[in-house]
């Protein structure tokens, strides 16, 4: 691969732009200088075991597309929007769409894509993208799973940039191929053999729970103090006061 090219982090966190863990590179100067002060760097509290190098595009236009579980609706539903590279949350123009917990069908990729004001070449290449985003969805019973930003390169093609997938932990024992992408601090992996689920953190205050939503109700009640919690420590049911 030639320059230029593209030094991403690989963390389980958003926002590796704005913290400087993407960056392009355009020479063996750069590259010796940038390289390093990627491998390493802390992200939201997560630090930087891998790098990806990508060859770089040349891009018209960024897009949106995930889906997501909706457990209140018990369906999934797709969000697709004209708008990419930015967080969802800030864009006005999205297309929302609910389907079942199947393989989203031709005619709804279709009409997502229509949404988006994608047509011919462009619309079958998204409705492909789609429906695959969707089967690995199904398949691996992901809560999340986002491509941002889908482009539209200056040849007209459509490619995912960057992706990101969200899998539910009590179905990990389903999915045994996919304990090589999780990564744990060695105080992370001595908690789940003694029977704990724990989350190590970057704040100063230990957090210990029964229960998900009272850790995260905790969380709340911490940062409306100023405080900043170090651990997501879940006992499960067991747990006596």
């Amino acid at each position: 691969m030639g320059y230029p090219f593209v030094i991403k982090a690989q963390v389980p966190v958003g926002g590796r732009g704005k913290a400087g863990g993407i960056q392009k590179c355009s020479s063996d100067d750069e590259f010796e200088i940038k390289y390093p002060q990627i491998l390493g760097m802390s992200i939201k509290g997560e630090k930087t075991r891998a790098i990806l190098l990508e060859k770089m595009a040349e891009i018209e236009k960024e897009l949106y597309l995930s889906l997501f579980l909706n457990r209140s609706k018990r369906c999934y539903t797709i969000i697709a929007s004209s708008e990419g590279g930015v967080e969802i949350e800030s864009v006005k123009n999205q297309t929302i769409k609910e389907v079942g917990l199947g393989d989203v069908d031709d005619e709804t990729a279709k009409q997502v894509a229509n949404d988006i004001g994608l047509q011919g070449n462009q619309e079958e290449e998204f409705v492909t993208m789609l429906k695959q985003l969707s089967k690995l969805t199904v398949e691996k019973e992901a809560e999340l799973a986002e491509i941002n930003p889908l482009a539209i390169l200056k040849d007209g093609s459509v490619i995912a940039l960057d992706g990101k997938v969200m899998t539910d932990d009590n179905s990990n024992f389903r999915h045994e191929e996919l304990a090589k992408y999780q990564e744990k601090s060695e105080l992370e992996e001595r908690a789940e053999k003694s029977g704990f689920s724990l989350v190590e953190l970057d704040g100063n205050i230990a957090v210990i729970g029964n229960g998900a939503g009272l850790v995260m109700s905790t969380f709340d009640m911490l940062a409306d103090n100023g405080g900043k919690p170090a651990t997501f420590f879940r006992c499960r049911w067991w747990c006596n006061y």
